[in-house]
């Protein structure tokens, strides 16, 4: 992938022959400093190989494209737990089927709205008078504080688009909050629980993003690339099982999410985050490549 001040490329690579997708909260940056140290040695690899790594998250597309630039990545990326794939432009000269053009990407919408989303969290929050807490009445400053971010990732995770990151405040009992995720889940309505926050979400699917990001790698291709994904958590499972190999990187406690390990096939990093993430992905272009 070229690197800033670099001629502009016009057209896909020829031919990557991999495929990396990965969360980035605890994998592919560290749980508690946001650091991507650790996987600075596989990040260099990828690009010297010209294999795109496809960063799929719940951070808005400002925030993804922020660490895009600190990586020296362009690639693709997939944000809001799949409601939207984005493509720079810098590396991809022709619209992608369904995509329209938004600050510098093209960009394929599969979620549903922000404001649509936040006007059903709003209505349930009234009508259940359950004290719930969301991105979108913080500041951000708040959010500063309830993430454990910096003020300036706060203000680009305060851009939301499909996805509304919220908690109870209170905190309630277990019981309580399933019966409340039951009840704003109805009429097709999701919530994904994170490390930190729930996540309110319409339409939006990281299983969908991925597997259509997929098909248009096959349709730019001479040939089928191999597809590898790395995450850390359940939420990631969507991700992973589109593609051919799917990875799990240690939790901060030093252990893999019980739910994550027990997926049939499903291979293990050996270590936490982004040093579980480099060494795995280090290995398999070794072995691929």
């Amino acid at each position: 992938m070229p690197k800033a001040g670099r001629k502009r490329r016009t057209d896909p690579p020829a031919r990557p022959g991999l495929v990396f997708f990965s969360d980035i909260d605890g994998t592919i940056l560290d749980y508690y400093s946001y650091s991507f140290e650790p996987a600075q040695a596989a990040v260099r690899e990828l690009k010297r190989r010209n294999v795109p790594l496809v960063l799929v998250s719940s951070k808005t597309s400002a925030e993804i494209r922020h660490i895009q630039k600190l990586l020296g990545l362009e690639a693709p990326f997939i944000s809001e737990h799949g409601g939207a794939i984005f493509w720079p432009k810098s590396v991809i000269a022709e619209c992608p089927r369904g995509a329209t053009e938004r600050n510098g990407c093209w960009v394929r919408e599969l979620g549903t709205s922000y404001d649509k989303v936040r006007k059903h969290f709003i209505d349930y929050r009234l009508s259940a008078g359950v004290k719930l807490e969301g991105f979108g009445d913080w500041t951000p400053q708040q959010i500063s504080r309830e993430a454990n971010m910096p003020l300036a990732a706060a203000m680009l995770a305060k851009k939301r688009e499909y996805d509304e990151p919220f908690l109870f405040n209170p905190r309630l009992s277990d019981s309580e909050i399933d019966r409340h995720v039951s009840a704003i889940c109805s009429n097709g309505w999701n919530i994904l629980p994170g490390l930190r926050f729930f996540h309110l979400t319409g339409k939006a699917d990281r299983s969908k993003a991925v597997r259509e990001l997929v098909r248009w790698y096959q349709s730019v291709e001479p040939a089928k690339p191999h597809t590898i994904a790395f995450g850390d958590s359940p939420n990631d499972w969507a991700m992973m099982q589109e593609c051919e190999i799917a990875v799990a990187v240690k939790r901060p406690d030093g252990k893999y999410h019980a739910d994550l390990r027990a997926h049939k096939g499903i291979r293990l990093a050996g270590a936490p985050g982004p040093e579980g993430f480099n060494r795995m992905a280090l290995r398999l272009m070794k072995q691929m490549l």
